[in-house]
């Protein structure tokens, strides 16, 4: 099994696109599966663009660069 190591910043934006998508419902998908089955349905993880991607992250007009 080949493990992906995630920077906290690319943590926090999955936790933002699975929150958008799923409302935090993880009786519907957990975190974890969405990270391990994530396919780029809003884009790059590591992208944040309001163009591809609706969570608050990409919203922010400073890019999730706090």
């Amino acid at each position: 099994m080949n493990v992906k190591q995630y920077t906290d910043k690319q943590l926090e934006h999955f936790f933002q696109k699975w929150l958008y998508t799923y409302g935090g419902a993880s009786d519907v998908v957990s975190l974890d599966d969405y990270i391990d089955t994530y396919d780029d349905w809003y884009g790059n993880v590591d992208e944040y663009s309001d163009k591809v991607c609706p969570c608050v992250l990409c919203l922010d007009s400073d890019g999730g660069e706090s």
